[in-house]
C-alpha cells in the first residue's frame, strides 16, 4: 500500500506537488494532480501512463460521486436510484438514508465495465498535516478506471 503525507498552508493550499501512487490497473507509477471539475474540484487523482485515472472517492460519498466519477473516467453518467429522505421523528429534521458504499462500488464498477472500462480500487495510507497539528493519519479509497480506446 502507498503512503504518503500532504501539507497544507495556513490558507488550506496544498503545498508542493500530489504524490504518485501506484496504478490499480498496470501497477506503474501514477502522477498525483487535484481535480479542478465538478463536485471533484478539490479532491485527488492519479493519471497513468497507460489511460487509467485514479480518484480518491470516500465509499460512504459514492451516492454524490457516482456521476462525477463516470464523467471524469470519460465515460457516460448513469445515477443509480436514490432513497428518498425520510423524517426522523418529531425533529422536523431530514438525514439522508445509510449509503452502501460497498454495493454503490459495485453498481459503478459494473456499470464502466459494461461501457468496456477497466476498473480497480486500492487504497493509500496518508497524512494530512497543517499548521499547529501532529498530523492526521487517514487511509484513502482510490477508485480507478481506464476507458476502452477509441476502436476497442
Amino acid at each position: 500500500m502507498d503512503a504518503f503525507r500532504l501539507v497544507f498552508d495556513e490558507q488550506r493550499e496544498l503545498v508542493g506537488e500530489v504524490p504518485p501512487v501506484t496504478c490499480g490497473l498496470c501497477a506503474a507509477p501514477a502522477k498525483g494532480r487535484l481535480l479542478e471539475e465538478g463536485a471533484l474540484a478539490g479532491s485527488f487523482g492519479w493519471e497513468c501512463g497507460c489511460g487509467a485515472l485514479g480518484i480518491h472517492a470516500p465509499l460512504y460519498d459514492l451516492d454524490e460521486l457516482y456521476d462525477e466519477l463516470l464523467a471524469a473516467w470519460g465515460l457516460g453518467v448513469d445515477s443509480p436510484e436514490a432513497e428518498p429522505l425520510a423524517p426522523v421523528g418529531a425533529s422536523g429534521f431530514l438525514f439522508a438514508t445509510y449509503v452502501d458504499g460497498p454495493k454503490l462500488l459495485q453498481q459503478l464498477f459494473n456499470r464502466a465495465r459494461a461501457e468496456g472500462a477497466q476498473v480497480a480500487a486500492t487504497e493509500v495510507q496518508v497524512v494530512i498535516e497543517t499548521p499547529g497539528s501532529a498530523g492526521l493519519e487517514l487511509t484513502w479509497d482510490v477508485l480507478w478506471a481506464r476507458a476502452p480506446r477509441r476502436g476497442e
